[in-house]
């Protein structure tokens, strides 16, 4: 657990220096490389962090009246499946919200650390800065989640990431004296955003920055202590969430292999991250 806590950043910062200096000599992970990597480590870095909100629940809310661990997992499930409905039926609202939702959960990475509007440059420059560097490969991607103004969201997205990667370069650098790793963890962000295939950076930072940080932090807020009781504890989730996509899988529309991904990996994604959220501030404002 100690060991982890101290190395993540280190592998984050590792993993996007090789991946950025490969890519200047033209070295890229092959798209279905990249997708398959994305897959992978969504469902085994990924997933857990967001495995322990039942016990995040239990020790926030258990001495109350009206909580109930089956009432617990029965509204988790439901603002889930109606987030992952609504999405379905407007894929371009579904998107739209969803690339906020990130940015401001994204942005929770730097927690306590900066005003809010800092953590929210943050957020929204990993969520808006490929599409400045990549928009092709950004629009490709937008289109195959299913809406039909993905052009409008990447332009869109071109202004947000110039203004938002100004401001979070900004404010970490007014902040390098008290927390020099908030400049360093961004400027890996920019490098990797800018550098990096859109689906290959968005795994280096969702898998080895964010997932860990929260994992742990959240691993430390429970008692657990270490990264065996922390997988242990979360297995039994990620394998239900893993079953619940594999039902999902049949039921998604008649397109590709890539677009089915894609759609499975991100819009299941968006639609556990919603509960998650609320469960987030609800836990933080009821402290």
């Amino acid at each position: 657990m100690q060991m982890a806590e101290r190395y993540y950043g280190r592998a984050f910062f590792l993993v996007i220096g090789a991946l950025a200096l490969a890519s200047v000599f033209h070295e890229q992970l092959a798209p279905a490389t990249a997708l398959a990597v994305l897959v992978v480590g969504v469902v085994f870095l990924g997933l857990p962090h967001g495995a322990l909100d039942p016990m995040v629940a239990s020790k926030a809310f258990a001495s109350r009246r009206y909580y109930s661990p089956i009432a617990f997992y029965a509204f988790y499930l439901i603002l889930a499946l109606s987030y992952s409905l609504l999405w379905s039926r407007y894929p371009t609202l579904g998107l739209f919200s969803f690339l906020g939702i990130a940015a401001v959960h994204f942005g929770s990475d730097w927690q306590h650390r900066g005003s809010a509007l800092t953590r929210v440059a943050y957020g929204l420059t990993i969520v808006t800065l490929p599409a400045l560097a990549h928009p092709v490969e950004v629009a490709s991607i937008y289109s195959a989640l299913g809406t039909t103004h993905a052009q409008l969201l990447v332009d869109v997205s071109k202004g947000v990431a110039v203004i938002a990667a100004s401001a979070g370069g900004a404010g970490a650098a007014m902040h390098f004296r008290q927390r020099t790793s908030d400049l360093w963890e961004f400027l890996a962000i920019v490098v990797g955003a800018t550098l990096l295939g859109p689906l290959v950076f968005f795994t280096c930072y969702f898998c080895l920055l964010h997932s860990p940080r929260h994992l742990l932090e959240t691993a430390e807020g429970l008692g657990i202590a270490s990264l065996r009781r922390i997988y242990l504890v979360a297995a039994p989730i990620v394998l239900a969430t893993i079953a619940l996509g594999g039902i999902f899988w049949f039921m998604l529309p008649d397109i590709s292999y890539r677009g089915r991904l894609l759609t499975l990996v991100f819009v299941g994604l968006a639609s556990l991250t919603v509960p998650h959220m609320l469960l987030d501030s609800v836990t933080e404002s009821s402290q």
